[in-house]
């Protein structure tokens, strides 16, 4: 294996590589969760469709993170 992987592997292994990682996937899925309860869509104060869709994306932004610290 290359100098470089190995390096890549052990950087990205590190404890606050994964952590900051972790809060940009988790952080990504709350803008759109908000701005659908804030703002609505179309007039109306909220589109529910858009809504779950966010909160989906949250949770699979949580389970993606937990199957990263996994391995």
């Amino acid at each position: 294996m290359p100098d470089y992987l190995l390096y890549m592997k052990k950087f990205l292994s590190r404890k606050i590589v994964k952590g900051i990682f972790s809060l940009a996937i988790i952080g990504s899925a709350l803008p759109e969760i908000y701005q659908d309860f804030a703002y609505g869509h179309q007039g109306e104060w909220t589109h529910y469709g858009m809504a779950l869709v966010g909160v989906l994306y949250f949770v699979e932004s949580i389970l993606w993170v937990l199957d990263i610290w996994e391995n």
